[in-house]
């Protein structure tokens, strides 16, 4: 993806005379005073040279010596012209909401508020994102410790007053209490019609754990709000007292279906800031499990849908492959799930003997499989029914609140992160987008379809590649920056050092 051209950048000086444009290796950046921000986010998105109309992300970073003290941060895309921009401002306290230029903006503003404690004038619903209303803290700040703040007196049920107890704190970090998560409930929604239904929190094996407030006329709902937060890790703060070979493990749990493309998108991000070249075969390999990773989410995503809407046998046909590729991904990789597979400068292994055999095999059967799911659903009338104008996405959708991957291609924004910033052995692979033209859940299942096959496309890219560079290096080990194997600590004192 391409930043924003550096004389557009400059031509903005003409609106904005106080911006600051800050050129570095990766990226491009403006900042400008906070009660300029909003003038100069409506500019970016509305004037057509520029044409910034999709939100990507927002966030704050907390600089406890700097004054004023949080850094904000917005991401911006224009599909118009590829480019992508940063814009930065500080704040003590207060920003303005973005909210009535994009929607997505919501929910960040309520994350930032929620962790860093900077409040958002103007958000028409300002409350706690995953925590609970009374929590005294903001958790994101650098002030706050990694193991939270130990105020709640807890005894252990085991205590006796003539015994001490081993080893047992009694004090606890904040837990919330019946009281605190009424006073949750009565803030997150109004009750206006004949009742309010808690549902949830949902359990972990479930396919989500929130909770739902609804508001409820006989069987109707007319209101609803989602209070999330009920497997939040924090990974933000433990990543603070960590090496960055550390945190990869962490990067596994964001999405265990698709934990190596966490992994790439991490490891890439600490290659870019340390200036780390990984090897060409570690590029391929990253590759090549990023696709049957992709394949892999695909089918849980096919199986499982299925199941939801009725049809069991599709659950079973998909886990059966899906069970061939976590045997692949387990034998290259060593760990079905979370296997932190990728390294700073390359990968964790090499390709074990034969590995790129059993995957030439996968490549050669998998097509027939996907040819049994498209006779089995793209024809059946109650699988048309369940999905046709379900859940309908359009462009302004994928603009205002910064969709991403299938839901925006759905929409027919060719939004795919592997073609317009491509990382690895991307540049070299030829793949095409497949794009829908409704954005409806019908859509979204015939681009996964088509997705599949082309990830079969990319593999056997890949497994061609890497047959080639049989005896290349999988981890760029001279790199100061890059740890090195396990079996070189044994033999090496540098090594060890």
């Amino acid at each position: 993806m391409l930043w924003i051209n550096p004389q557009k950048a400059e031509g903005l000086k003409s609106a904005f005379p106080s911006l600051k444009i800050s050129h570095q290796k990766n990226s491009l950046s403006v900042e400008i005073d906070k009660d300029k921000v909003l003038e100069l986010l409506k500019y970016l998105k509305e004037n057509p040279e520029y044409s910034f109309k999709m939100f990507i992300d927002f966030t704050l970073v907390d600089y406890p010596l700097h004054n004023p003290r949080f850094q904000a941060v917005y991401i911006l895309y224009s599909p118009d012209y590829n480019e992508r921009i940063i814009v930065k401002t500080w704040t003590d306290e207060t920003l303005p909401s973005i909210t009535t230029l994009w929607k997505g903006a919501k929910w960040a503003e309520r994350e930032a508020y929620d962790m860093f404690g900077v409040r958002f004038e103007g958000h028409e619903n300002l409350v706690r994102m995953f925590l609970w209303e009374t929590y005294p803290y903001f958790p994101l700040r650098k002030d706050f410790p990694k193991e939270g703040i130990k105020d709640t007196y807890l005894p252990s049920l085991n205590e006796r007053d003539n015994i001490p107890s081993h080893d047992y704190d009694p004090y606890h970090t904040a837990i919330p209490t019946l009281e605190d998560l009424e006073i949750t409930e009565r803030k997150r929604i109004n009750k206006k019609n004949q009742i309010v239904l808690n549902w949830g929190p949902l359990h972990p094996g479930t396919h989500g754990t929130i909770w739902f407030l609804f508001d409820l006329e006989g069987e109707t709902i007319k209101d609803c709000d989602i209070i999330l937060g009920q497997l939040h890790r924090g990974i933000e703060k433990l990543a603070e007292d960590l090496t960055y070979t550390q945190i990869i493990p962490y990067t596994d749990r964001m999405d265990y279906i698709s934990a190596l493309c966490s992994n790439i998108a991490y490891v890439n991000a600490v290659e870019k800031l340390l200036g780390v070249e990984p090897t060409e075969k570690a590029k391929w390999i990253r590759t090549m499990m990023a696709e049957l990773q992709r394949i892999n989410s695909h089918l849980l995503w096919l199986g499982t849908t299925a199941l939801d809407l009725g049809a069991l046998t599709m659950f079973l046909y998909t886990f059966r492959e899906r069970e061939k590729l976590m045997d692949i991904i387990e034998g290259i990789a060593g760990i079905r799930l979370n296997s932190s597979f990728l390294r700073i400068g390359g990968v964790r292994y090499d390709l074990p003997e034969g590995s790129l055999d059993v995957i030439k095999h996968f490549i050669k059967d998998f097509p027939s499989r996907i040819k049994d799911y498209e006779d089995m659903l793209t024809k059946n009338r109650i699988w048309i029914r369940r999905n046709k104008d379900v859940g309908v996405v359009t462009k302004e959708d994928v603009y205002q609140y910064g969709l991403t991957g299938i839901m925006a291609r759905s929409a027919g924004v060719p939004y795919d992160i592997r073609y317009i910033q491509p990382t690895d052995a991307y540049p070299e692979v030829d793949f095409e987008i497949p794009l829908g033209t409704v954005g409806d859940a019908y859509d979204r299942y015939l681009l996964r379809m088509e997705e599949m096959k082309q990830s079969l496309n990319i593999i056997a890219q890949c497994v061609k590649k890497l047959e080639e560079l049989k005896n290349d290096k999988h981890l760029a080990t001279e790199n100061p920056y890059v740890l090195p194997t396990l079996q070189e600590t044994y033999f090496s004192i540098e090594a060890m050092v």
